[in-house]
């Protein structure tokens, strides 16, 4: 039944039999597809190409560049994006936090080493904050302890409350 309905076919504008409309359907088909398929890949090219271009710059300015807000206050050695990256690189080598507390293994107590702006200086932040818990590795005692040692050292004198710098020149 189906071999004798003819259909008339859109493309060749004669009447064909629906194997050989379907097999010619599929060929010219298949050309327009191939191209709109090409096309539709080159423009998508094109776009993420673009895209891409247009992201790398975005996202290396914001990967390089410290980000200030409006009122923080900084030195102008933080605007040199050299340093930053050299401060970057050297970060990016470090472990984790130690797994023991490094005064317990010492046997020292953090309270008694408040002359040793050295030996502090390794637990307080660039900007001159003092580093949490989980960063230094410290028990919660000697992390207190550790406070109240840094606060001292600052309070004499020993150390910079802004900044982690210990290249001091005692005359």
């Amino acid at each position: 039944m189906l071999s004798t309905f003819r259909t008339f076919s859109t493309i060749s504008r004669i009447s064909l039999s629906p194997a050989a409309s379907t097999k010619l359907l599929n060929k010219t088909t298949a050309q327009a597809e191939g191209k709109n398929i090409e096309q539709e890949t080159l423009s998508l090219l094109e776009n993420t190409i673009s895209k891409e271009k247009s992201r790398t710059n975005a996202e290396a300015a914001q990967r390089y560049q410290k980000i200030h807000q409006e009122g923080d206050l900084y030195h102008p050695q933080d605007l040199n994006d050299n340093l930053y990256r050299e401060s970057l690189r050297a970060r990016r080598g470090r472990s984790s936090a130690p797994t023991q507390d490094p005064f317990d293994v010492l046997g020292l107590d953090p309270l008694q080493e408040y002359k040793n702006y050295k030996l502090l200086s390794n637990f307080v932040s660039d900007m001159g904050k003092i580093l949490p818990r989980e960063q230094t590795g410290l028990t919660a005692k000697n992390q207190r302890k550790l406070a109240k040692a840094v606060k001292r050292a600052r309070a004499m004198g020993l150390m910079s409350s802004t900044n982690n710098r210990t290249e001091f020149k005692l005359d």
